[in-house]
């Protein structure tokens, strides 16, 4: 009874899809237009992640400038090279506000890197991505206090990064964390947080690969930088600082990696496996989706029935699509999946907007 309540219950959702599917079929610009509303609100998240984990986790709020060194968590990407530029500007004898430096930079920065984005991923990627990076500008400035002489008071981001001041290792896996979100948020709504972001999004679609590990070896080389300015600001004592500010960078580094490549699956592969007994499957298969099948002739170990076994490789978002879709076709069908590491030749992707 409860199973024939559920079905009636999801039929119904099926039908109101399909009229929704319809309604947009024929008002394209009303499509479009919610479409980019939705990049906006997402843009806007992925902004909010990214500035919350700057103030509070990556570089808190200190009173003596000689200890931001040892207090930072370097990023990596144009937040790590703003990084460097304000110890480079405290090593020459300059001051500036970390907060608003790093507002500045981190949008101006990326002027020049979502330029290419637009001529070599896609014009929509580019315009988002440019609204993330400039609203992430804004909440970094707003939660540093100040915003273009209007003074705001965030009581609990101040109290989070007064109370992790002196815990790196936490800091380091909650900035990890929250960077991770706000880049992978951004990555799986086909947009991206600028800067080395970027430029990991457009070898991963190239290479059709994951995006973590790109971003993870450029900003390697930035670490390692960062750590030895913090040496220099010391006068060369307290290395540990700087080896310990290089182990807590590797960590937020690879939580980053883990966290993104975790919840973006666009460029991740599976491998599909169909054992059926109805012919035509793959037909309906190729119909629907953007990838070929091999067939293999096979036979049933215990009713020595002849099968039909297809071998199909999709992105990991399309797995749930094909499932249901070779269920309707052959209910008794038997389907395995498998992840895979990598896979050569022409397999299509989706362009990017």
């Amino acid at each position: 009874m409860y199973k024939i309540h559920f079905e009636t219950i999801m039929n119904k959702i099926q039908k109101i899809r399909r009229k929704v599917s319809n309604y947009f079929y024929d008002h394209i610009k009303l499509k479009d237009f919610l479409g980019f509303s939705k990049g906006v609100f997402i843009a806007a998240v992925s902004a909010l992640f990214y500035a919350f984990a700057f103030y509070c986790f990556i570089t808190p709020a200190v009173e003596d400038h000689s200890t931001v060194a040892g207090s930072s968590i370097i990023t990596g990407g144009v937040g790590g090279i703003t990084q460097v530029l304000y110890l480079v500007i405290y090593l020459s004898g300059g001051r500036v506000d970390q907060y608003l430096l790093q507002s500045i930079c981190y949008f101006a920065f990326n002027i020049p890197i979502l330029t290419f984005a637009f001529f070599k991923i896609g014009k929509k990627f580019a315009i988002l991505s440019f609204i993330n990076v400039g609203l992430s500008s804004i909440f970094i400035q707003m939660l540093g206090g100040n915003f273009f002489g209007v003074e705001f008071d965030f009581q609990l981001a101040k109290q989070v990064a007064a109370e992790l001041q002196g815990q790196q290792l936490t800091r380091a896996l909650f900035g990890g964390v929250c960077i991770g979100i706000a880049s992978a948020t951004a990555f799986k709504n086909e947009l991206s947080c600028g800067g080395i972001d970027v430029f990991s999004y457009y070898f991963s679609l190239r290479k059709s690969t994951s995006v973590g590990k790109y971003a993870t070896t450029i900003n390697s080389l930035i670490i390692i930088l960062f750590s030895i300015l913090t040496i220099a600001i010391n006068n060369g004592q307290n290395v540990q600082v700087g080896f310990l500010n290089f182990m807590f960078g590797v960590v937020y580094l690879f939580v980053i990696m883990l966290v993104v490549d975790f919840i973006n699956t666009r460029n991740k592969k599976v491998q599909l496996q169909i054992i059926t007994s109805v012919d035509g499957v793959e037909h309906v298969l190729i119909a629907n989706f953007p990838h070929s099948t091999t067939i293999v002739r096979g036979k049933g170990g215990y009713s020595h029935a002849d099968k039909n076994v297809l071998y199909m490789v999709v992105s990991s978002n399309e797995v749930k699509r094909v499932v249901n879709l070779v269920k309707k076709v052959d209910s008794h069908s038997f389907i395995t999946v498998t992840s895979l590491i990598q896979a050569y030749g022409n397999f299509y992707i989706k362009p990017v907007e």
